[in-house]
């Protein structure tokens, strides 16, 4: 329980406002470990907690000092706003103010500036080309006093920015604990980290379980299919609270959404190209249940955290897996249940696999009637007969070498099952020998 932690008045009272008492898995190893002053790398599933994993001690070590202490890195502005979001819900219950800035593109610079010539704010939330900007080019951000830096979406924030451009901004700090989130963690972000983290512990939550249990994973061929009219039918089928559909470009974003209008349907679309204050009153509007279906493209899409998505759909799978990793993580938040739909065509089979490798386990449907019905499609794999110990035998005594002449596999093949028919017919004799000799000593 969070009570047991015994954090500063102000963080129980925000925790009881958002009705949080109890923590999540990775709170529960996480949080202990950062009041300790260790360095982590957390691995954790989308929704399992993670935000508060690291705002919760944060707070807790926070001073009185008006100088940065710490710095929170994000991949995208909509992250960082929910980010701020969710430590004013627990920083406004503080007798003393806790100054938070987020530093996003699309906001006054000027403003900005001048603001940071009169203080430096206790916690700055920023996108890493923002943070360069006010950090290293214009100095006007003192980062380099944060005894904290947080990575949050790890592997977006290095899949957006240059190495060398992150190497820039870290090159500031000056040894603070650094903890770094997210559901991935590549080998080379690996190879970062280590430069810069002299010690930390790995908190592995994930494994090859990168998708909550909770989520019902269906899959829909696509092939000689119209995908824009597939996906209207699909969306007559069922009436879901929030339906979030996944593109690969913002372009096809704009052309579903186009589609789905004019096909009477009221629909948001998250793209790259709104401006801020647009942004925010559509997620606002999303928030308060006025659409039913939201069209968004992965990079905008981070940092959307809406309860309530009972449906994801792919309408395209996106190139990278990880990617289809961090989609599938919009639904089934705060132990809710949900289902993802991906559409995928024949060429898509090598994807797929890999998907059943991380161990998502799905069932293959298909839209007949207005119903989704199993198919036999991917589903009806076939099955290897084991060899009985006599056949592996035969395997072992007839072998394949590394070089073999024409014609040879195919003679191989033909002997062993020769050889097998034999075997096979001595086993049925014997067994009718044995029936016959268990009648006769019956009959005596």
């Amino acid at each position: 329980m969070f009570k047991d932690y015994k954090f500063k008045d102000y963080i129980n009272k925000g925790l009881e406002s958002i009705k949080f008492f109890e923590e999540t898995d990775i709170q529960k190893i996480v949080i202990p470990k950062v009041l300790n002053g260790e360095n982590i790398i957390g691995k954790s599933s989308t929704g399992s907690g993670k935000t508060h994993a690291f705002i919760l001690p944060m707070l807790e070590k926070l001073n009185n000092e008006h100088e940065v202490q710490s710095t929170i890195i994000v991949p995208t502005r909509e992250l960082g706003f929910q980010i701020y979001d969710e430590i004013n819900k627990i920083t406004k219950f503080s007798d003393e103010p806790v100054d938070t800035r987020l530093y996003v593109g699309g906001t006054n610079r000027e403003n900005e500036l001048l603001r940071l010539e009169k203080s430096q704010p206790m916690i700055a939330i920023g996108t890493i080309g923002k943070l360069r900007d006010l950090a290293v080019e214009s100095n006007a951000l003192k980062i380099y006093t944060s005894k904290m830096v947080i990575i949050d979406e790890a592997d977006m924030v290095f899949e957006t920015a240059e190495f060398e451009e992150i190497d820039y901004l870290f090159a500031r700090f000056e040894n603070p604990q650094i903890l770094a989130f997210s559901a991935t963690i590549s080998e080379s972000m690996m190879h970062f980290l280590d430069k810069y983290l002299s010690k930390s512990e790995v908190v592995d939550l994930v494994g090859k379980k990168n998708l909550k249990e909770e989520i019902e994973h269906i899959f829909i061929p696509t092939k000689n299919r119209n995908k824009d009219n597939l996906l209207f039918e699909l969306l007559q089928t069922f009436h879901p609270y929030l339906a979030l559909i996944f593109a690969n470009t913002k372009t096809k974003v704009d052309e579903i959404a186009d589609f789905l209008v004019s096909k009477g349907l009221k629909v948001a679309k998250i793209t790259g190209d709104l401006e801020p204050r647009e942004r925010k009153q559509i997620l606002k509007r999303i928030k308060d249940g006025q659409y039913q279906y939201v069209i968004a493209s992965d990079l905008a899409s981070r940092g959307l955290d809406v309860v309530g998505v009972s449906h994801v759909i792919n309408y395209e799978l996106p190139n990278d897996i990880e990617f289809f990793i961090h989609r599938i993580g919009r639904t089934a938040r705060y132990d809710l249940t949900g289902v993802s739909i991906s559409f995928y065509d024949y060429e898509d089979d090598n994807y797929l696999k890999k998907l059943e490798q991380k161990g998502i386990h799905s069932v293959y449907k298909n839209l007949k009637n207005n119903e989704l019905v199993v198919t036999r499609e991917r589903n009806s794999k076939k099955k290897t007969r084991k060899l009985s110990p006599a056949e592996k035998l035969l395997h072992n005594k007839i072998p394949v070498g590394k070089k073999v002449k024409p014609g040879y596999k195919k003679k191989r093949k033909e002997l062993i099952n020769k050889e097998s028919r034999k075997i096979r017919r001595s086993q049925i004799q014997e067994i009718y020998k044995r029936k016959a000799k268990q009648q006769n000593n019956e009959d005596r």
